[in-house]
């Protein structure tokens, strides 16, 4: 038996559902630059994609649902149809990896963290915002969603952070604000060593 696919079939209205947001914390978080390449891993309709691509080299999408990629490629954003756990990308391949409001819809969190950051170069940036699942109003919306029989599995804030314990973090951090988390991983640089 096929499972109900949300996104897909959520995907004409999402935007008007869900607006528009300026998304600025996050934009200005990721302090994106001109010769940046961006992915949005799980961007569906294009929602944050939209913004950054004016501010960045290149910006790409990443998500499995297809209809809401059909949206966010009418924007004129390149997208890619793939599961966050196996991403059909090079290593070391974007400078910025921003993940909004999407990793408690994936199936393996941590895979699904291994592979952003496999894909990111050393320097960069992955930026996971999550709603805060110790606030109250969260916690609504993650039974409404089990209800409704997403898969959702929202994760602490400190939890995500313990999942990004990579042996090349350079820093993590971690902020919050009225329900939302923004966990905040740099990427070592690659020393250059004279022989």
């Amino acid at each position: 038996m096929t499972k109900f696919d949300h996104f897909n079939f959520l995907s004409p209205i999402y935007d008007h559902i869900f607006g528009n947001s300026s998304q600025s914390t996050i934009i200005e978080l990721a302090n994106i630059q001109p010769h940046h390449r961006v992915l949005d891993a799980g961007g569906g309709t294009g929602r944050v994609a939209a913004l950054v691509s004016s501010l960045a080299y290149e910006t790409v999408i990443v998500d499995s649902a297809f209809k809401m990629l059909q949206v966010a490629s009418k924007k004129g954003i390149q997208v890619s149809n793939a599961n966050a756990e196996q991403l059909p990308m090079i290593n070391g391949i974007f400078d910025r990896i921003l993940m909004v409001d999407a990793l408690h819809h994936v199936a393996d969190q941590q895979k699904t963290l291994d592979e952003l950051w496999r894909l990111l170069k050393p320097g960069g940036l992955l930026i996971v915002e999550e709603p805060d699942i110790r606030h109250w109003l969260v916690k609504l919306i993650a039974l409404g969603e089990k209800l409704l029989l997403m898969r959702s599995h929202f994760l602490k804030p400190s939890k995500i952070k313990a999942m990004c314990s990579y042996i090349d973090v350079e820093t993590i951090e971690v902020r919050t604000e009225k329900g939302f988390a923004w966990i905040i991983i740099s990427k070592r640089k690659v020393q250059n060593y004279k022989e």
